[in-house]
């Protein structure tokens, strides 16, 4: 499964971080951080990294879902992107999977995408005609939320769950959570 973590300035570290690191650990996804805007990225807590590749280097059709961390200055700089717009409207349309936590299912309740549908993100950021859920990780058919950083690792394993079954999880739990 190849899939995108998409990056903008004030990307929340841990949603996007945490997320790349237990796709990776499962040796089954092929997972690249994009920037939106270019390649380097500052996130909210100030970190800046390189990603991987960049918006304008992707060929959509290449990848099986995208990933959308939040970060509330994240999220508004990922909203102006009329080119990822379009590319998250397409992957929904195409039965393709688009995830996201925090305030970032903000831009899927933006471009109707979650109406009918229950969600959860951080409080505060629902829009759109969809149902709120009071949850750390909500999942349909094509959209998996997560309500804040606290849940990273819960909207993490909701992914991995998802594409491989809770085996895939249990196969990493012992270097996630230290067990022998």
């Amino acid at each position: 499964m190849n899939c995108l973590i998409m990056l903008a300035d004030g990307f929340e570290t841990v949603e996007a971080l945490q997320t790349y690191d237990l796709l990776k650990r499962t040796h089954r996804f092929d997972v690249k951080l994009c920037g939106v805007y270019g390649r380097s990225v500052r996130s909210s807590q100030g970190v800046l990294l390189e990603a991987e590749i960049i918006l304008d280097e992707i060929c959509p059709n290449d990848y099986d879902f995208i990933i959308l961390p939040g970060g509330k200055l994240g999220v508004e700089n990922l909203k102006k992107s009329e080119v990822l717009l379009k590319i998250i409207q397409d992957f929904i349309r195409e039965g393709k999977d688009v995830h996201a936590i925090c305030a970032a299912p903000s831009i899927l309740g933006m471009l109707g995408l979650l109406d009918e549908l229950n969600y959860t993100c951080f409080p505060g950021f629902q829009t759109g005609k969809g149902t709120w859920v009071d949850a750390g990780v909500v999942k349909t058919t094509h959209i998996i939320t997560g309500r804040s950083m606290g849940f990273t690792m819960d909207f993490a394993k909701a992914i991995i769950a998802h594409y491989y079954g809770e085996e895939a999880v249990e196969a990493i739990r012992p270097g996630v959570e230290g067990l022998c």
